[in-house]
């Protein structure tokens, strides 16, 4: 049924795929980096990450060309480590023992779907090590204000990192008692400007741990939630007072079809259908997704994290086809 919903467009997956992974490898820095403005580096570890699992995911369907950017994304990746192996997400200055649990969570997945086993391993030591009694992640991030450490997509990202593995996280019940207890009645996490503005940043992650351990009942009221908030085109996309045009409807769209599929429906269902002829046909001549811009207020202490979302937006639209690809051919 994918396949059928890219011919119903005149293309086919595989040259939707490789044209984004062209994004890439055009984007790359003589660093390895991916960036979409190379003199913008606050994102820089954080978007090539993105790439990095982006590629990864599709490597059954990637040109040598596009593997070897890979290579050289994980060799730029590794000399931005951390001495404790985790990553920030940018070039903001932070400390030896400073990192971000959601890029070092994505990075080590990266690692995990590449190959590069043992190093991946060492970091999901770390991460599971990281985790809190509670049952939570937190973001032991300088940058992070306090209030916002421990959102539900942290845990989320973390735990899969786990799972790819095989390793199961310190506290599962804890875990899973957590993103309930924050799981509203109507199925989101609530939204967060500093996560992206929208509320499928944040059910991603979390509706994917909760998945892999069981907890169907979150899962379908995280369902009805996405499938009652979309648009009559087929789209997502939230809205925040004071931030003005920030994130872009494709990228909340990338998002929210990824919770989709993280709660089992794959490409057969209405919804996630029109989602992908959605963004389909909103793909850029260069093969990426518009991701707006980071949405940070309009204050000095911010200013630094001016960046659009390009890279990032086109690495989650790849993300949502694979999880839909997956189910289809599992």
């Amino acid at each position: 049924m994918l396949h059928t919903l890219f011919e119903n467009q005149g293309t086919t997956l595989r040259t939707v795929v490789r044209r984004a992974l062209d994004y890439f490898r055009d984007h790359q820095r003589p660093d390895g980096a991916i960036a979409e403005d190379p003199a913008v580096t606050v994102f820089q570890e954080w978007d090539s990450v993105n790439a990095l699992k982006a590629m990864a995911l599709w490597s059954d369907m990637a040109e040598t060309e596009h593997l070897d950017a890979a290579e050289r994304i994980a060799e730029f990746l590794a000399g931005r480590e951390k001495p404790n192996g985790m990553l920030s997400w940018g070039a903001l200055p932070t400390g030896p023992g400073d990192y971000c649990t959601e890029t070092s969570s994505e990075y080590t997945s990266a690692l995990t779907l590449l190959g590069h086993v043992s190093s991946a391993r060492a970091k999901a030591e770390y991460l599971r090590r990281g985790q809190l009694p509670s049952g939570a992640w937190e973001e032991p991030h300088p940058h992070i204000p306090r209030a916002f450490q421990t959102e539900p997509s942290v845990t989320g990202f973390a735990s899969m990192a786990l799972t790819g593995l095989d390793i199961e996280p310190r506290y599962v019940d804890e875990m899973l008692d957590f993103l309930g207890g924050r799981q509203k009645p109507d199925g989101h996490f609530g939204i967060n400007w500093y996560y992206y503005g929208t509320y499928y940043y944040l059910l991603a992650p979390a509706t994917a741990a909760q998945a892999a351990f069981g907890d169907y009942p979150a899962l379908a009221s995280a369902r009805r939630f996405v499938v009652a908030e979309q648009r009559c085109d087929g789209s997502w996309h939230d809205e925040l007072d004071g931030f003005g045009e920030y994130s872009s409807a494709e990228q909340h769209t990338a998002l929210a079809l990824d919770t989709l599929a993280q709660t089992g429906m794959d490409a057969r269902e209405t919804e996630t259908g029109r989602a992908v002829t959605w963004l389909l046909g909103r793909a850029r001549p260069d093969g990426s997704w518009n991701g707006g811009r980071y949405p940070y207020p309009d204050t000095d202490s911010y200013r630094g994290f001016h960046a659009t979302q390009h890279v990032f937006t086109t690495a989650r639209v790849l993300f949502a086809l694979h999880a839909l690809y997956r189910m289809e051919n599992s």
